[in-house]
């Protein structure tokens, strides 16, 4: 681990935390305190008390598992449940220094592996990702539920093939079917015979109608688009353009939204 990317790593945590969160935490570890340890008051400073006892503990385990386990331990979004803010901020600032040695923190306030950068250019970029915009967007928790993991690693072409499949499942959850793909969306949402229907849309006139076909023309679109091409089948879209990434899932997240008006009208006979 660099030395510079844990000092960095410290200041930012060390304004997170006060003096006796830092004790706390470091009893629960088990680790050295070295302001304990040492009783050298040039140590009382917070940032350095972490810096200090991270470099201590990586070298002795000769692991990063203390600088992992700690960031995990401060950045607990509970503890920030009443300023988000802050922990947006506090997630962007750590994601632009652990990305140079191939870590991210996620938004549930774990890290994981990625592929190291080497540029703060793309520091940058990574931390204006595809997952963060489109959390500007507002879109459907459903979406990101599906592909989060495949959002943060920029990897558009299988984020846009879960978040497809957030749709069926949505539609299964809603009727109990066992059905897949377009045979799902076309015996649900049957205009003589539906198993969904939304909310008071009773399909008693043109307008009605003409919304619930609306409706079940959006989930075919999906489901032709982006759930039944494979990797290596030909595309409406370029699975390697955000642009196009964006477009998609937007799509998908007004589908969900579209979901959450419906109902399901099957009755079970005795």
């Amino acid at each position: 681990m660099d030395s510079q990317i844990v000092q960095e790593i410290s200041k930012i945590l060390g304004e997170l935390v006060t003096g006796s969160k830092i004790t706390y935490l470091f009893q629960k570890n088990k680790w050295r305190d070295y302001y304990t340890a040492t009783g050298d008051k040039m140590l009382s400073t917070k940032w350095k008390r972490i810096e200090d006892t991270l470099n201590f503990e990586m070298d002795k385990s000769n692991s990063i598992t203390p600088f992992i386990k700690l960031i995990e331990d401060i950045m607990k979004p509970f503890e920030f449940r009443n300023d988000i803010n802050l922990w947006n901020e506090s997630l962007k600032d750590i994601n632009k220094v652990i990305a140079f040695c191939g870590l991210e923190l996620l938004d549930n306030g774990k890290v994981i592996e990625i592929k190291p950068i080497d540029t703060l250019q793309e520091a940058i970029q990574r931390t204006n990702n595809l997952y963060t915009k489109l959390n500007e967007y507002d879109v459907h928790p459903e979406v990101i539920k599906y592909c989060k993991q495949e959002l943060l690693q920029e990897n558009y072409f299988h984020a846009v093939l879960e978040a497809s499949k957030s749709v069926l499942q949505r539609i299964r959850d809603l009727n109990l079917s066992g059905k897949d793909g377009n045979t799902l969306i076309n015996d649900s949402f049957n205009l003589k015979n539906p198993s969904i229907i939304i909310k008071d849309n009773y399909m008693v006139n043109d307008t009605e109608k003409s919304q619930y076909q609306g409706l079940k023309s959006l989930l075919n679109t999906i489901c032709y688009l982006y759930r039944n091409p494979t990797a290596h089948s030909p595309k409406m879209y370029d699975d390697r353009n955000e642009r196009d990434a964006i477009q998609a899932l937007l799509l998908i997240s007004m589908a969900h939204l579209q979901l959450d008006k419906c109902i399901c009208v099957r009755f079970l006979e005795d």
